[in-house]
């Protein structure tokens, strides 16, 4: 019996050879699961959150920019300020909106004096429309915690008295909420479950807690910011070109020594996302080409790794069972990293308030995905001029933090005011209703030509 057996070594070199990329695919799956499992542990919901109250309530500063938010602008700011935290302001920035939402702003303004109105009217050259109506928002606020949110955010009542009395506790710079996503439809559904995960693990979420790691998150719908903290960097001006501006806050943040924390406010922090694929599609295009650096080859060497490794554990079921022999236990391992996959995707869906049929149907979200990247992609390389000037635009407007604080300590004047911006050229104003009734006008104009938000 022993003699009619052969070694037979190039055969099993080429198995080798095809079985490593294998393996390696299989391998995402179960990094995922282990992925996933730190990140429910290490990512506490808010609705969990049991802090102290401090001593006295610090001022927040909610900042939402709107352009042409007509639709979800009210709803959402009337859920902010019955949100019931004791001292809030709320810092609503107008971004040369065409259809009525300027007057929405200034009516919510007169109807509640924590409101702010602030109206840009004309772009300055060199800024990217929400990032430069971020950082009129800032010049705006007063508060010691600035929030930056989107203008369809709803937050729950109670939710910044939470995530507040818990930031304080933690002695947090920088808190980034996981929102919640309502979703429609199948394959939207699939598609974003296929997001949050490539999201998650890109950005290491379970990590960005800790000091020693380099991993950092930011999320437009929260991103909450000490102050003190938010002036020891660069602010907005570094960001003026960054098309991932809560992504790229939150790297701001880290590298400043901030002290990061994440949450998850899957019930507390609420945002219709986009309604259908095509949407979807389209808010890609702005971002992917541009994260990915500019190149057409990134992005395809993006897409051939995510369908590699949605593919790997069944080339590896498939082909353990038909060649059998020594490569049975490729059809084991193909088995264990589908069922890590399903697990991981499955209580990540449920978690995030998902249905799971679309979570368990992993191949659709990844075709899906890839499909998105590549019209970006493709998009993006036909304005390939564009996109690499954003590229190379961004990374020449960032500056050390150390030279940035000094900067900024040099011109900060020692009485808060409502900004004049003349030094930018920005015709904007805001206005806002003081203690004593009156109402504080601040204006400037200039020439200036604008490019897209």
């Amino acid at each position: 019996m022993l003699a009619s057996v052969r070694f037979e070594p190039f055969p099993l070199l080429l198995h080798a050879a095809w079985a490593l990329p294998v393996l390696a695919g299989c391998a995402f799956w179960f990094f995922w699961l282990g992925a996933a499992a730190l990140i429910q542990r290490r990512l506490p919901e808010i609705g969990d959150l049991e802090a102290p109250p401090p001593g006295a309530w610090p001022r927040v500063s909610v900042i939402a920019p709107a352009k042409d938010e007509i639709g979800t602008l009210e709803a959402a700011t009337r859920a902010r300020l019955a949100d019931g935290y004791p001292n809030l302001q709320a810092v609503l920035v107008d971004d040369r909106s065409t259809d009525g939402t300027g007057a929405l702003v200034d009516r919510l303004a007169d109807a509640d004096p924590r409101v702010v109105a602030c109206h840009v009217r004309e772009l300055p050259e060199g800024w990217l429309g929400k990032n430069h109506a971020l950082q009129v928002g800032t010049a705006a606020a007063t508060g010691e915690w600035l929030l930056f949110t989107d203008a369809d955010v709803h937050f729950a009542p109670d939710t910044l008295r939470r995530v507040v009395a818990w930031a304080e506790a933690e002695g947090a710079d920088f808190v980034c909420v996981m929102p919640g996503v309502p979703v429609r439809g199948f394959l939207l559904t699939a598609l974003i479950v296929t997001f949050s995960r490539m999201f998650s693990l890109s950005q290491r979420l379970w990590a960005v807690a800790d000091p020693h790691s380099d991993a950092f998150v930011g999320v437009g719908a929260f991103n909450l910011v000490r102050r003190r903290a938010y002036e020891r960097t660069p602010g907005w001006e570094a960001l003026r070109l960054d098309v991932a501006d809560d992504v790229a806050l939150g790297k701001l943040m880290k590298e400043s020594g901030a002290a990061c924390r994440v949450l998850r406010g899957i019930e507390h922090v609420t945002v219709e996302w986009y309604t259908s694929l095509g949407a979807l599609a389209h808010g890609f295009e702005k971002n992917s080409f541009v994260m990915l650096g500019g190149r057409l080859r990134r992005v395809i060497l993006a897409v051939a790794v995510v369908t590699w490794c949605e593919l790997a554990p069944w080339i590896a079921v498939i082909a353990g069972l038909v060649v059998g022999g020594p490569l049975v236990w490729l059809a084991v391992v193909g088995g264990l990293a589908l069922l890590a996959g399903l697990a991981a995707n499955t209580g990540m869906a449920v978690k995030g308030r998902m249905a799971w049929l679309p979570a368990v149907c992993s191949p659709v979200g990844t075709a899906l995905f890839a499909w998105v990247l590549l019209r970006a992609g493709w998009i993006g390389g036909r304005r390939r001029h564009l996109a690499r000037h954003l590229v190379s635009a961004r990374a020449a407007a960032r500056e050390p933090v150390p030279a940035a604080q000094a900067r900024r300590q040099a011109r900060r004047p020692a009485v808060h005011v409502l900004p004049t911006l003349k030094s930018t050229g920005v015709a904007t104003g805001c206005a806002r209703r003081p203690a004593y009734g009156g109402t504080v006008k601040s204006n400037s104009s200039g020439s200036w030509t604008g490019s897209t938000q």
